[in-house]
């Protein structure tokens, strides 16, 4: 997932400040909330930005990210670090904040470049536009050349002060929005190109009547996951009879607003210090079944809604089976582990070990909040086969290969295997962890900022049982 269940990675951050002159449009914000607006996120009403022209935008981003890719791969670093930075500066034009990502990409190969003042300067901007990620910057490899600037601390201030403002804004769960406008936005651009022959056009219009219009969140979803609106249509045209089946349940997932309010309540009584960021809900190409973006926690539906007699022809026989170990119930579910995602900080150095402990503390703190909901598949599975499981690991969790534990749904898996156990191992990491801390509210702060994982599975005394 990483709930991103199903597909991988987080962005380092969510987004400070929600465009709320956008987001008025799909929901009712208490006036608390929308008095807090920022000035960067007003829309200038004699001005407004067309879609036209954003999306235009948008297009040249793509291409000079993809530009700069290229030059990463001939290790011509200065000239990929400015057209990422070229990329961030014009996707200021798209009603999300997106693209402030890419200053992260910008900076880190100014670093490689041995660049360090535009190293820094990318840094500086990325912040005074509202970036969070402080101990992602503060703690990864790819910035420490800068630790010892004297502008770095200056940008870990203000990015940590970022992330303060953020988080009070979003302090009560009752006034969290929960933004549902963008599924039926997507249906009536399904029905529209219906009638179209050219895949030209049903582009055109899935991002006329569903993308230009959309919320936010949908933009950032579709940066994050959906790629282009090419991409989706060739998706639907490769599966009609699915997504033909699913219309009515998604048309329904409105309905489970009380349950993901009642699990963000419980979330706040276990942990005080929680914060709930919107919760967006779109579909998308049946690549991601949620994951958290610079607007909060972005859930695809698609992934969420089979039921029995929805035709699964042109999907996997691995996704096939994910698609049909899940349903629509498990929403409130989903979303509050996307919504732990929200609020985790991971940082130190890549591995199975810290993106398991990372899945599973997600997935044990959504357990908390929502005791009743029923354990994923992979649980069950995983609780017969844990020694089995935790021998396999031992060899791995050190390494950088997640091929065998996340994210790995629609791979030929071998029969004595099951997808996504590291998700099962993690949340079990998690549960120990936990049960052993004398101040369980301290816990539920250390499973959410970890930097190094091995102190959490040390002291968990998780591998002792193996012994």
């Amino acid at each position: 997932m990483t709930l991103c269940l199903f597909v991988v990675s987080c962005s380092p951050a969510e987004q400070e400040s929600v465009n709320y002159n956008a987001l008025e449009k799909h929901v009712v914000l208490p006036d608390e909330i929308a008095e807090a607006q920022t000035e960067s996120n007003v829309v200038n009403e004699a001005h407004p930005m067309s879609a036209a022209q954003w999306l235009g935008d948008y297009a040249s981003v793509r291409i000079l990210r993809e530009q700069a890719g290229l030059y990463v791969e001939e290790e011509n670093y200065f000239q990929a670090a400015q057209l990422y930075e070229k990329a961030a500066n014009l996707g200021e034009s798209f009603p999300s904040s997106s693209s402030r990502t890419l200053l992260l990409s910008a900076a880190e190969h100014y670093v490689k470049a041995s660049e360090k003042a535009l190293a820094l300067n990318a840094l500086q901007e990325a912040a005074e536009k509202g970036a969070r990620w402080s101990d992602y910057v503060e703690f990864s490899a790819k910035y420490s050349a800068l630790r010892d600037e004297e502008a770095f601390q200056s940008i870990i201030s203000k990015l940590e002060n970022n992330r303060n403002i953020f988080e009070k804004r979003y302090q009560d769960p009752e006034k969290t929005p929960l933004v549902f406008s963008d599924v039926k936005r997507f249906w009536k651009a399904y029905d529209l190109a219906l009638n179209e022959e050219s895949d030209e056009k049903k582009a055109a219009i899935f991002r006329h009547f569903y993308l230009a219009e959309g919320s936010p969140g949908l933009i950032d979803y579709h940066w994050i996951k959906t790629g282009t609106a090419e991409e989706l249509v060739k998706r639907i045209d490769e599966i009609p009879g699915f997504y033909d089946g699913i219309r009515d349940r998604t048309l329904t997932a409105e309905g489970y607003g009380v349950d993901i309010r009642a699990g963000f309540r419980r979330f706040k009584a276990i942990y005080p210090e929680a914060y709930f960021p919107p919760v967006t809900f779109v579909i998308g190409r049946l690549n991601s079944g949620g994951t958290a973006g610079e607007e909060g926690m972005l859930i695809g539906l698609d992934v969420w809604s089979w039921t029995e007699g929805v035709p699964l022809d042109g999907i996997s026989k691995g996704f096939q089976k994910v698609l049909q170990s899940f349903s629509l119930e498990s929403l409130p579910w989903v979303v509050v582990h996307e919504q732990v995602h929200a609020m985790q900080s991971y940082s130190g150095e890549p591995s199975l070990l810290l993106s398991v402990l990372q899945e599973g503390s997600a997935d044990f703190l959504a357990k908390l909040a929502l005791p009743e909901q029923s354990n994923p598949p992979y649980y069950e599975w995983g609780l017969q086969h844990e020694t089995r499981i935790w021998a396999r690991f031992v060899e791995e969790m050190d390494g950088n290969d997640l091929s065998n534990w996340i994210g790995n749904n629609s791979s030929n898996i071998s029969a004595d295997w099951h997808a996504d156990v590291g998700y099962f191992l993690g949340a079990r990491i998690a549960e120990a962890y936990y049960k052993q801390a004398e101040d369980k509210e301290q816990a539920v702060r250390d499973l959410l900022y970890v930097k190094n994982p091995h102190d959490i599975l040390v002291a968990s005394g998780y591998a002792e049982k193996f012994h």
